[in-house]
């Protein structure tokens, strides 16, 4: 056969391919769009709901879960009627079953179009396209702003509807949460309230998961300069007040900077109290957004971190520690010793923290005091929490376990590339197709370190790998399993690594591509996935230099998410 046919071959058999791929798009989204149109009927029509108006960001229901949210004294005011009748609907669809079955025909259409309607939804809000489709709607994957962020909606109606009585309510608010992530347009507020006890500017461990949603607002915030933490006291002499609201605001200040938010970032202000106000209400910190920068643009804005909860991916997680110290403590030392070992480690992990410290020693306490724990248990968890507790040294971010293996392991094979390849005809068909340019960058250039097997830990070599537990060889480690692995495995290639220099590399990339004439002209959509593999990679390195320092023991594992 001739050049020109085969060339004339290849394009029929390519367009042929697109031709599909467009007709599974089509179909997949039209099954979308019926399915969310069918459960916003049903919902219409037999509870007289408009469900559109319960995440109207201006409507009653969004703005009375906004207003206590974190306040766990007023959490149950937030169940307004409208929440409390879908509630009723929705759970009414399930029928007389006790929970949900997917095999059963009724309960697999409910949940199928509850998903579609919270997929187009997003998709509708944000821009989102559906990347990849199949049988089964659990491994449907929603893309926003094209970078490696998947998302199942299936799977987050799933969760609700095994969730029961409240599902209404975070389902509201979760989709609220995102929507103000989009938003690039309004001011940034931060709505928690933290309620303290009359006189006192303790911070109480109820108190953790109010600060915990601050800090999280402000990670995903990074636009955010300058935020006044005000505190407020209810009392007669107001001199006694303002200094009690100063204590609470500096309080609440010193527990965001434990959770990675700079003190630079923080201002605390104890406010004179307002006689007007009756005591018990004025007993708080509230917060006020002072300064705004500019803000990222929208396109590559968001990662994976930002939809955790509603997200399907687990997260991966590096840990150097301490396995020496470890050992002896399990193994040898008696359990007395041990207890002695958690009260002393466990201040350093912060006061967040105090709560699982106090558990692990209460657990531990029932055990015979003068032989070593090894000897009376095998429990997989306590065996965890005690590591983490006396022998951690330093834990990496965790990170979207399909960016760890997509991008950032492989930009560490890459390592500094010279020049670059010419490119075929499938590296441009891929191109035209949209893939991210910093996830073409580390699929096309040629790895200076050679990996022996595809995958996350195939990329290991099988004798660098362990198993820290004593009583079993055989890992699970999609269940949450611990691996060890050899850190001499990753020092030649991090030894070299430099942060700047690859993010050069990876721009001198973009303009080689651009400089092609066959290669279509795009911007540059991978600059924030190329910046998060970086910052994973840096972390990684600094992880690795520790365990190999040391010489501890660098493990790895995967933390499911949340809900």
């Amino acid at each position: 056969m001739s050049e020109p046919a085969k060339q004339s071959e290849s394009a029929k058999q390519l367009a042929a391919a697109e031709q599909e791929a467009k007709e599974r798009f089509e179909k997949a989204m039209t099954e979308l769009r019926e399915g969310a149109y069918r459960f916003s009927s049903s919902a219409r029509s037999q509870s007289e709901l408009i469900i559109e108006e319960l995440i109207d960001p201006d409507g009653d229901t969004v703005a009375s879960i906004a207003e206590v949210e974190g306040d766990q004294g007023a959490l149950s005011l937030a169940q307004s009627l409208e929440l409390i009748t879908f509630d009723t609907w929705l759970f009414g669809q399930i029928g007389d079953k006790d929970e949900l079955d997917l095999k059963s025909e009724q309960h697999w259409e409910v949940w199928f179009t509850f998903g579609a309607w919270i997929g187009e939804t997003m998709r509708r809000r944000h821009g989102g396209h559906w990347l990849m489709m199949g049988d089964d709607p659990h491994t449907w994957r929603c893309g926003f702003s094209k970078i490696f962020l998947e998302i199942a909606p299936f799977v987050f109606a799933e969760q609700l509807l095994r969730m029961g009585s409240g599902a209404t309510k975070k389902m509201v608010s979760e989709v609220e949460r995102i929507r103000q992530l989009h938003d690039t347009t309004a001011e940034t507020t931060i709505t928690t309230r933290i309620p303290f006890a009359e006189g006192s500017a303790e911070v109480t461990p109820a108190m953790h998961p109010m600060i915990d949603a601050v800090a999280r607002q402000l990670i995903e915030n990074p636009h955010v300069e300058l935020v006044h933490v005000d505190g407020f006291a209810g009392t007669t002499d107001a001199e006694a007040g303002r200094r009690l609201a100063q204590q609470r605001a500096e309080a609440v200040v010193k527990h965001l900077v434990t959770r990675q938010i700079s003190s630079k970032r923080l201002v605390a202000k104890g406010l004179a109290p307002d006689a007007a106000v009756e005591s018990a209400a004025a007993n708080h910190v509230t917060f006020v957004v002072a300064q705004e920068g500019e803000r990222a643009p929208l396109l590559d804005r968001f990662l994976a971190q930002h939809y955790i909860r509603l997200h399907t991916v687990p997260l991966g997680q590096w840990m150097s520690m301490d396995f020496a110290r470890l050992a002896k403590l399990w193994n040898d030392e008696p359990v007395a010793k041990l207890i002695e070992a958690l009260k002393e480690s466990g201040p350093r992990l912060g006061p967040g923290n105090a709560g699982i410290v106090d558990q692990v020693v209460q657990a531990i306490t029932r055990a015979k005091q003068d032989e070593p724990i090894a000897k009376q248990t095998t429990d997989r968890g306590l065996f965890e929490a005690i590591a983490q507790i006396v022998a951690l040294r330093r834990a990496t971010a965790p990170v979207a376990i399909d960016i760890l293996e997509r991008v950032v392991m492989p930009a560490m094979h890459v390592g500094m590339p010279e020049k670059f390849p010419p490119l075929d005809e499938d590296d441009l068909a891929n191109l035209r197709k949209g893939t991210e340019l910093f996830a073409f960058f580390v699929e096309v250039v040629p790895h200076k370190f050679q990996a022996d097997d595809e995958g996350f830990l195939g990329t290991i070599p099988h004798e660098q790998l362990t198993t820290p537990y004593s009583d079993r060889n055989v890992l699970e480690i999609g269940k949450g399993d611990w691996v060890v692995v050899n850190p001499a495995h990753f020092v030649p290639m991090l030894n070299e690594y430099d942060p700047q220099k690859l993010l050069d590399k990876y721009d001198d990339f973009v303009k080689y591509l651009r400089s092609i004439p066959e290669a279509p002209n795009r911007r540059d959509d991978g600059r924030m996935l190329a910046e998060t593999a970086i910052r994973a990679l840096a972390d990684l390195k600094q992880c690795v230099a520790i365990a190999a320092q040391n010489q501890d023991a660098l493990l790895f594992r995967l933390l499911p998410p949340p809900g």
